[in-house]
């Protein structure tokens, strides 16, 4: 047994052990061990994850996301990257400078340059992302799928501040959420955007460490307290819940960090030209935890499924609670040229139910908040 896998099988252990020792630690080492849990995590697993999600998902995102997404022109987060970085390079020979920020192993990357150079546009994609052992295993796979004359790979800590060659588009997928200096953050993003360029994410929005706002868990709990046993196990416990248990993933990593925060920080220096939110009560039942009690195939789960995402819409239009996802492109403030799409609220009405809530909770045990906490 290779010690990455003995260490996966394992993990469980080692976040709690990890948990433990950030409640004794001072602020610094705290934030160092967590960086560097989430480095070795993302060594062992570097690959996106959503090949491992549990069938309901595909259930519930093609039967309620993808058509919601279809309407604001969103095919899946890739196709919307490509298609927003199309209509930078329609506009002139020079090639179309693109950085993805966070890019980890780089594959959506690598699938972009391909794709440009069979469209015949000429781009330079930057791709940026702390790990080292990352970056020189995603410059192997560009190599190899030739594409390397297209791509460069820096590693470098994007808590600190950085001002790069303006580009035309910035991608950051799914990483805002493990940033901890999210401020310094947005500046060097505004910093390294052209004059007219496009910021472009999706990523995750809900409450820090990926816990429950308070009237998101009320939901939640209500309709767990309505499931048959079977429908209870947990794979984290690996047992039966009589509740479910939100757990605090910023506890041992920096997943989920700030998530609270993301939409905050980006209004201060960017507009958002499309803000799409979506999902709440709905994601515990569709993620790996839980969603393998549930067969999209059958009837009672599927009804369970629908009934939980017409709660979410409901919530989510009414502003009862706020969204744990969002779709988003943004401009320099004063930038968006047209009305903005807003779907279902803004990203202003976003942060103002995100205080709300946070208004009814205690700060997360497990780590030290941050001042915005």
């Amino acid at each position: 047994m290779s010690l990455n896998t003995f260490a996966y099988r394992h993990r469980l252990i080692a976040k709690q052990i990890i948990a433990a020792l950030t409640k004794v630690l001072p602020a610094a080492a705290s934030r160092r061990l967590r960086a560097l849990a989430e480095r070795a995590a993302f060594n062992m697993t570097p690959q996106y994850q959503g090949e491992t999600l549990p069938p309901i998902f595909g259930y519930w995102s093609s039967r309620f996301l993808a058509p919601d997404a279809h309407r604001l022109g969103i095919d899946s987060p890739e196709a919307f990257f490509f298609n927003r970085i199309l209509r930078n390079a329609s506009n002139g020979d020079t090639p179309v400078r693109v950085l993805s920020v966070g890019a980890g192993a780089c594959n959506m990357e690598v699938a972009l340059a391909e794709q440009l150079k069979a469209a015949g546009v000429q781009a330079h994609i930057i791709c940026i992302d702390f790990n080292p052992a990352l970056m020189r295993r995603a410059a192997i796979t560009a190599q190899a799928r030739q594409v390397s004359a297209l791509m460069t790979f820096d590693a470098r800590d994007c808590n600190l501040p950085f001002e790069l060659p303006p580009q035309d588009v910035i991608i950051v997928n799914q990483f805002f959420h493990h940033v901890t200096a999210l401020e310094t953050f947005c500046r060097s993003l505004r910093d390294s955007l052209a004059p007219r360029g496009t910021l472009l994410s999706s990523d995750i929005i809900g409450r820090n460490g990926h816990l429950l706002w308070p009237d998101v868990e009320a939901e939640v709990q209500l309709i767990w307290a309505e499931l048959p046993t079977a429908k209870r196990h947990d794979r984290h416990f690996n047992a039966i819940q009589t509740r479910y248990r939100p757990i605090n993933h910023a506890a041992y990593s920096n997943e989920g960090v700030r998530a609270q925060d993301i939409v905050g920080c980006l209004l201060a220096e960017f507009d958002f030209e499309l803000f799409f939110s979506f999902g709440a009560a709905i994601v515990p039942f569709i993620e790996r935890r839980v969603g393998f009690n549930f067969d999209p195939m059958q009837a009672d789960d599927q009804a369970l499924i629908d009934r939980i995402h017409a709660i979410d819409v409901a919530a989510l239009s009414a502003g009862r609670y706020p969204a744990a996802n969002m779709i988003a492109a943004l401009r320099h403030k004063g930038g968006v040229t047209q009305s903005p799409v807003h779907e279902p609220i803004s990203a202003e009405q976003h942060v103002a139910l995100t205080e709300q809530q946070r208004a009814k909770t205690v700060p997360a045990r497990g780590w030290r908040p941050s001042a915005s906490e």
